[in-house]
């Protein structure tokens, strides 16, 4: 469907880092005209008529009901999710939205999530953080903080696409054993063990990583209910830098009141940004508890922002041009 007319003026809101505009400027018909912004808060504060905006805010709340955003028609988000982007039902016939999702080739070059969930199945293992914390009061105790051993541990992954089998490969260069849980893989590897379910998945697995798409539309529960945190390893770690909403927050907090799962590193939770009512941010908050919290940057870098920005950018410019 051609959403924009081969004549109209393309006006396009650039949410994101700014030194990258003029690489922007080179990448685009020079008669498009760009504005570029640090959030949407600074674009609503000064707005301008736009009909195209390109998303590489990581996580910004674009709403498209609000009037400013009106003669918007496409977006492009340098990121696999689209759930922060928000529109009444009747407005999808007439708004396209492209992710990542829609460049496969370049996802595979992104390894960023990757490295970072298994940054943080290391510190959960380790200790570091709070070992760090505590070293920084002032506090030098070696005694209390014991490390656990990786090799010959189980990593459960539940959703083995891009990130879940780069985390299995560099969990097999510790000397971890992996499994996975994932239906919908169409080439199955033969150096893991696949499991039939996630609940055999997690009963058997010293760490569990989740990483898997949360589609609104589709994810009417949550993926881990409160029934499967009670089948957790004893014993056993949670790494969850996929989406807060596709586990069920209460079964986690009592699998970690009760001692069945010792740790959780989280990088998202649901309500974020504003996490102040968040039922496990206000647990950990209260109790201490072992659980390490990150703003949703398991695939924020520099050079991440800059490959996906651009990559999205030429999905898009040669979407509007086959249109």
């Amino acid at each position: 469907m051609n959403l924009i007319g081969s004549q109209s003026k393309i006006k396009m809101l650039f949410i994101g880092p700014k030194d990258l505009v003029e690489e922007l400027r080179i990448n685009v018909p020079i008669s498009w005209e760009i504005i570029c912004v640090n959030s949407m808060e600074e674009f609503i504060n000064s707005p301008s008529e736009i009909n195209v905006i390109l998303d590489s805010s990581i996580r910004e709340i674009i709403d498209l009901n609000l009037i400013e955003l009106s003669n918007v028609q496409i977006i492009a988000c340098a990121s696999t999710g689209t759930n922060h982007i928000k529109y009444q039902a009747n407005k999808s016939d007439r708004i396209s939205i492209y992710s990542l999702r829609d460049v496969p080739e370049l996802l595979r070059t992104l390894t960023s999530a990757a490295e970072f969930s298994f940054g943080l199945l290391i510190a959960l293992s380790k200790q570091i953080i709070s070992a760090t914390e505590s070293t920084k009061s002032g506090i030098w105790n070696r005694t209390e903080f014991p490390g656990t051993i990786l090799k010959g541990k189980q990593l459960g992954i539940i959703g083995f696409g891009r990130i879940g089998s780069a985390m299995a490969s560099y969990a097999n260069s510790f000397g971890m054993d992996v499994c996975f849980f994932d239906p919908y893989l169409q080439e199955k590897p033969t150096n893991f063990s696949e499991h039939d379910s996630i609940e055999n998945l997690v009963a058997n697995s010293d760490f569990i990583s989740m990483h898997i798409p949360y589609l609104p539309d589709v994810s009417i529960r949550p993926v881990i209910t409160r029934e499967m945190f009670l089948m957790f390893k004893s014993g056993s770690y949670f790494i969850n830098t996929s989406r807060g909403e596709l586990i069920d927050e209460v079964g986690l907090i009592s699998a970690i009141d009760s001692g069945r799962i010792r740790g959780a590193a989280l990088d998202v939770l649901v309500g974020e940004p504003d996490i102040s009512s968040n039922l496990i941010y206000n647990y950990a908050k209260e109790t201490k508890a072992n659980i390490i919290f990150t703003p949703h940057i398991a695939g924020y870098s520099s050079e991440n922002v800059k490959v996906a920005t651009m990559g999205i950018l030429d999905h898009l410019v040669k979407q509007m041009n086959r249109d």
